[in-house]
């Protein structure tokens, strides 16, 4: 017989033992993690208990979740490999779960790299420490839900954790959190289209908690002008880490560099050899203050004695910022040497900065944000880049001689242009072909038109007055005046070399922005095994570049069969940075270089040709008053960029090649990149 009086008076003892192990006093974060977390060799290089003597910086940050210290808004602006997140944001939530419980979000970039640190970090924390049990196991719920102990969801006794993607903001509504963590911030959407501000929406989910709720925001900056890492950051107190000095035991700030009164630096300092090399042995950090060296090899000890200190008063009293960088993190990581060289390749002495490594390094390294300027591009630099080969002739040779391997791949991009109405028909198509190299540079073949179509501010006087006797073109198939033979035999043609090897044109794109129907048509007909027709057009609703981060420059229509899809305003920027870029001291070009032929028949000139790259100028976007990332627009309406949108085309060209490439074996081909794919056709031949 079943003694239930005895069970029941079993539970309720349970309860009881359960109620008084309740903590009132709640142990400090920092105290706590060095007593409770064992860090997993698969997760960490230093596995074993966790302690913050490698990274002193970041207890302060993470006591700012007990609740006795005031401060809401915590934001940490960092450099990339910090370790803030293994040592505060993932801690952070077990110490939550296991000390003060209660609902908490965490986010990321978007969900699956949300789900990533959960699984690769959080749940291997929680099982290396033996702190598993604390979170309710996976059950099958009705109709298959599942709860518990899931990627996106935690429960456990006294509250629950959401973990979710920034990129999924509209979500947000639908909860009721104390405490958010939002790691990699600066990839956040700065608003959700439906909702507005990404920030203000998360925060408003923290509104019944009142002065209790708290929120830590962490990122390695992006860009300033539309940064949210540096946007909270401005709104704190702007703490640094500070070191004592050795040689005279004043504080100072951790800087790479610190500029003082007399227009001199100090910080990280170091000496060139009579050949611009570094002389690693000079290199070291220098006090502002007194002129003291201090090397990489101290940087343990100054760490352990560091401090937080605040540099600007917070638009609130309960903000609180940090900013740190690649000086501080831990020895075994990068040390400074390493950091002086990363600067030194994007600032070479007595050469130009190279703006692209300049960026990285201030972002990644510095863990500051990098200003992006409107710019038209120059093209008398461009110019610069002519060569000596003939027009139409691929120069396979000159390939070759400038260190550039051979040609890959011939790409034809052609821009539609002109008028199709009852009254008027009136077009024309603006074309190049292009060859890639093995070393990702590229030759300039040939440029041209089929049609006679110009708008009337872009004529010339002469023009206008003799325009009535030019032939005008059509789009309409089957017509005597239609251009698409004409594009049909330029694809089609054979193309000689240098070498006396014949090539032929392998892909071509099709602008279907404008006359879709006729240009659908004609890269159905035309499309073959040997002649890959393909159809572009920019990303709908996609009419500015949100942030820097890369993104797929081109993806597969999913509605459209032979149609790709272009991030323009991405594509636009890789052209600006390739006009920039010159050869090295020894000839080398970079992947990207652009080359041209020697002009000739009207061909290649500023006015006909080159004129068209600076025909548009990168600017700011704005929305409710806040830069929220940069457009493309033309100067003005009389410019013509024609063969500015083809050879953004044509560098699209190598992405969806390689996109095609990879859709004929997915499995084996999945990580084709163009350095894999240039050793598989050079393999086959």
């Amino acid at each position: 017989m079943i003694d239930l009086k005895n069970i029941w008076l079993d539970k309720l003892k349970q309860v009881n033992e359960k109620l008084y192990q309740y903590k009132t006093v709640k142990a400090i974060p920092s105290e706590w993690v060095e007593d409770t977390i064992i860090l997993d060799p698969e997760v960490s290089r230093f596995s074993g208990r966790f302690s913050y003597s490698l990274s002193p910086y970041a207890k302060e940050m993470i006591d700012n979740l007990h609740p006795k210290s005031p401060y809401k808004i915590v934001s940490i602006m960092k450099g990339a490999q910090s370790g803030i997140t293994q040592g505060v944001i993932v801690p952070g939530m077990a110490w939550i779960i296991a000390e003060h419980p209660d609902n908490f979000l965490f986010t990321a970039s978007d969900k699956e790299i949300a789900k990533l640190t959960i699984t690769q970090r959080f749940d291997s924390l929680m099982r290396s420490s033996g702190l598993s049990h604390l979170i309710r196991p996976n059950v099958i719920r009705s109709r298959g839900q599942r709860s518990g102990d899931t990627d996106f969801s935690k429960e456990f006794a006294g509250g629950s954790a959401i973990i979710e993607g920034t990129n999924n903001a509209g979500k947000f509504r639908f909860f009721s959190v104390k405490t958010v963590f939002m790691d990699d911030f600066d990839n956040a959407p700065r608003a959700d289209k439906k909702e507005g501000s990404t920030r203000k929406l998360v925060e408003g989910r923290q509104t019944s908690y009142g002065n209790l709720a708290k929120t830590i925001y962490c990122s390695t900056p992006t860009i300033t002008q539309t940064s949210n890492i540096y946007e909270v950051f401005l709104q704190g107190d702007q703490r640094k880490w500070n070191w004592p000095c050795p040689g005279c035991n004043e504080f100072v700030p951790s800087e790479w560099h610190i500029k003082k009164e007399d227009g001199t630096y100090a910080g990280i300092v170091w000496d060139l050899d009579e050949n611009n090399e570094l002389i690693e042995s000079s290199v070291f950090f220098k006090c502002p203050e007194c002129g003291h060296l201090m090397s990489n090899n101290e940087k343990h000890t100054l760490n352990s004695k560091g401090k937080w200190i605040p540099t600007a008063r917070p638009k609130d009293k309960y903000y609180r910022s940090y900013y740190m960088n690649s000086l501080i993190i831990p020895p075994g990581f990068i040390s400074w040497v390493e950091l002086v060289k990363e600067w030194l390749e994007a600032c070479p002495p007595k050469q130009k900065v190279k703006v692209d490594l300049l960026k990285v390094f201030n972002n990644v390294r510095l863990g500051l944000p990098f200003e992006e300027k409107g710019e038209a591009p120059k093209v008398m630099q461009l110019m610069e880049n002519t060569r000596d080969y003939k027009i139409g002739i691929v120069p396979d040779e000159t390939c070759e001689e400038d260190g550039n391997g051979e040609v890959i791949l011939i790409t034809l991009a052609a821009d539609l242009g002109g008028v199709m109405s009852h009254e008027t028909e009136d077009v024309r198509i603006d074309w190049e072909i292009v060859a890639h190299t093995s070393s990702g540079a590229s030759y300039s073949i040939n440029h041209g038109h089929c049609g006679t179509f110009k708008r009337g501010r872009t004529k010339s006087k002469k023009e206008h007055d003799e325009d009535y006797k030019r032939t005008k073109w059509t789009y309409m198939h089957g017509m005597k005046y239609s251009v698409w033979p004409l594009l049909k035999e330029v694809i089609e043609s054979e193309l000689e070399s240098e070498s006396g090897r014949t090539y032929s044109v392998k892909l071509s794109l099709i602008d279907t922005g404008h006359f879709t129907k006729s240009a659908y048509q004609f890269v159905k007909d035309v499309h073959s095994p040997h002649n890959w027709v393909m159809g572009i057009k920019g990303v709908p609703e996609q009419n500015f570049r949100r942030n820097t981060r890369d993104i797929a420059a081109v993806k597969k229509s999913p509605n459209v069969a032979s149609l790709y899809l272009l991030d323009v305003e991405q594509l636009k920027d890789e052209l600006a940075a390739n006009m920039k870029l010159r050869p090295s001291d020894d000839g080398t070009q970079e992947n990207g270089f652009m080359n041209f032929p020697e002009p000739s028949g009207g061909k290649y000139t500023l006015k006909r040709f080159f004129k068209h790259y600076e025909s548009e100028v990168r600017k700011e976007k704005t929305e409710g008053g806040q830069v929220v990332g940069f457009k493309w627009d033309k100067k003005n309406s009389s410019v013509e960029n024609h063969f500015w949108d083809v050879r953004v085309y044509n560098n699209a060209g190598k992405y969806i090649f390689l996109d095609l490439i990879k859709r004929t074996n997915p499995s084996k081909l999945k990580d084709l990149n163009w350095g894999t794919l240039v050793d598989l056709i050079l393999n086959k031949q």
